[in-house]
């Protein structure tokens, strides 16, 4: 799975990470890690894009870092992955990156890259009374 995927998080140069079809293997980190698969399938009778799901999560922080996407004929869609490093000044793991890649379509998409933009930032909780609808309304944008 991915993992201590730093040059793909703190990355200075977005363009750099892509090419035609996939991101550029340089820049990420595989390490063998043990996984919980878990795996969810489409109650009868309800509608989704996805028939079945399958996620896989790195036991050592609970987070799905890989998941599959079966369409309704049972065949693979799109695939995903979230990038994992520490952030050491929180003491947490952190999973900002994220892609997928459409497999039908051709294409992919990654976003969470933070590198250029000075990292990873932490924001101080919200009061019980920022969770308001009244407030959350209020700190909408148009």
């Amino acid at each position: 799975v991915p993992y201590n995927t730093y040059k793909l998080t703190y990355a200075q140069d977005p363009k750099s990470l892509t090419t035609a079809n996939h991101l550029a293997p340089d820049f990420v980190r595989w390490e063998k890690h043990r996984v919980w698969v878990v795996e969810g399938n489409l109650k009868a009778g309800a509608r989704h894009v996805y028939q079945k799901r399958r996620f896989y999560l790195d036991e050592d922080s609970w987070a799905a870092l890989a998941s599959d996407q079966y369409d309704a004929r049972g065949q693979l869609y799109r695939g995903s992955f979230a990038f994992l490093s520490q952030s050491y000044d929180k003491q947490v793991p952190d999973a900002t990156p994220f892609m997928i890649y459409d497999l039908v379509g051709g294409s992919y998409n990654i976003n969470g890259v933070v590198g250029p933009y000075g990292g990873i930032r932490y924001i101080d909780s919200l009061s019980k009374a920022q969770w308001s609808p009244e407030s959350l309304a209020g700190a909408g944008i148009r």
